[in-house]
């Protein structure tokens, strides 16, 4: 018996899976270091480990697909949890800070579900914290973003639990030490005569991760997770008003301020997120959005391209990290390309992208050095898969930097 009925067309093989991003090889290579340089039953040094492992982690399982994660991921959890038991020595987000923890639990939780417990003690541990932060004589501790208040105050509002309550005593800390438009109360009151640090003594700092650009950055997210109230909205007029005073024309005409107020030499360091245009000029932007002031958010796009105009890698010599280097410059041009729309942001992303590429084989001797996400291997890693997954990436993360 003939059928008339047609017959179906066979049904096409599944297409075969993407391969991972070309830094996967690498990031498994450096949670491996990670796991085999973790010292068993003992606490590392203060900024030995912060929470990169959980985050490279979380980003290489989702890079990795549908496959079987790869074994370095839980491995690395595995051993940064070790780490975790021995007890958390501050609130902010580096080093052994609880800021961190909650943020890397939050994260390593989309690919490890039962960990979300674990961000739901951390989170109600930190949200209680009274923070012993000082008002006179400060040190960054009592208020910048690597281990301070602002920090703290990132970490709980990037998270979905967050509510104002959770939030008051860290956005009331920061908002009193703005209160002045000179920005006195945030004079740093330590460190003098220290040969690393003197500088600073009696002076405002202006970057992002020391200084009032990560309070300002700090602040808008709060205002981004439980409302702008005109407290905030006092200080962060406060913290723009005193960049608008105090820039000038630096190397190449890039818009740049001295690293503290008060100084009157621009920076010799590379320009980069941790101090400089990149990190200040994200903080004003995100200053304008939330206040809903335009003029304020073209001075930073004019900044921004300032620093975009005058890049030159064999000038600055950038290292590989987020905090000084090509990665956290990567992270900058991404979120100004994706949020502020800014010609010529994507270009030099993708260009410090393929220079970060090239580097591969630093990133892994880097490991052995530093796996921190801060300053380390696992930064550099989470950098590159984030930037290499686009939109479809988890970000979350990011809110350690300020960014989006």
């Amino acid at each position: 018996m003939t059928s008339t009925h047609p017959t179906p067309a066979p049904v096409p093989p599944p297409a075969p899976a993407a391969d991972p991003p070309r830094s996967a090889a690498v990031s498994a290579r450096v949670l491996t270091a990670f796991a085999d340089l973790a010292p068993l039953g003992a606490r590392g040094e203060e900024y030995s480990v912060d929470f990169g492992p959980a985050v490279l982690a979380a980003l290489t399982v989702a890079a990795d697909g549908p496959r079987t994660p790869p074994a370095p991921a839980p491995r690395a959890v595995a051993a940064w949890l070790r780490q975790l038991r021995q007890g958390c020595t501050h609130p902010g987000l580096f080093g052994w800070g609880l800021g961190g923890y909650l943020l890397g639990l939050r994260t390593a939780a989309a690919a490890w579900p039962r960990l979300g417990g674990l961000a739901d003690t951390a989170y109600r541990e930190l949200a209680a914290c009274s923070g012993r932060w000082r008002t006179e004589g400060l040190a960054w501790c009592d208020y910048d973003l690597v281990t301070g208040t602002a920090g703290s105050l990132l970490a709980l509002a990037a998270d979905p639990a967050c509510t104002r309550r959770d939030v008051a005593h860290a956005v009331g800390h920061l908002t009193a030490l703005c209160a002045d438009a000179d920005l006195r109360r945030l004079r740093v009151g330590r460190y003098k005569d220290e040969e690393m640090r003197g500088w600073n003594h009696d002076r405002v700092n202006s970057g992002a991760a020391h200084g009032a650009a990560g309070v300002a950055t700090a602040l808008c997210r709060a205002a981004d997770a439980t409302g702008l109230t005109p407290e905030i909205a006092a200080s962060l007029e406060h913290v723009a008003s005193w960049y608008l005073t105090r820039y000038e024309a630096g190397t190449r005409s890039v818009v740049t301020w001295p690293p503290a107020g008060g100084l009157t030499h621009l920076p010799s360091r590379p320009l980069t997120w941790c101090y400089g245009t990149p990190g200040i000029a994200w903080a004003l932007w995100e200053t304008g959005r939330v206040l809903d002031d335009a003029p304020l958010r073209e001075f930073a796009l004019h900044a921004a391209t300032s620093f975009l105009r005058g890049y030159d890698e064999e000038a600055d010599h950038p290292d590989l990290s987020l905090c000084h280097g090509q990665a956290g410059l990567a992270l900058v041009c991404d979120a100004f390309h994706r949020h502020a729309g800014l010609a010529g942001a994507a270009a030099l992303r993708d260009r410090l992208v393929a220079r970060l590429l090239e580097r591969l084989d630093e990133v892994t001797d880097l490991a052995a050095r530093d796996g921190t996400l801060l300053t380390g291997a696992t930064g550099a890693c989470a950098a590159l898969l984030t930037l290499e997954s686009g939109a479809s990436g988890d970000r979350s993360w990011l809110a350690a930097f300020g960014l989006r």
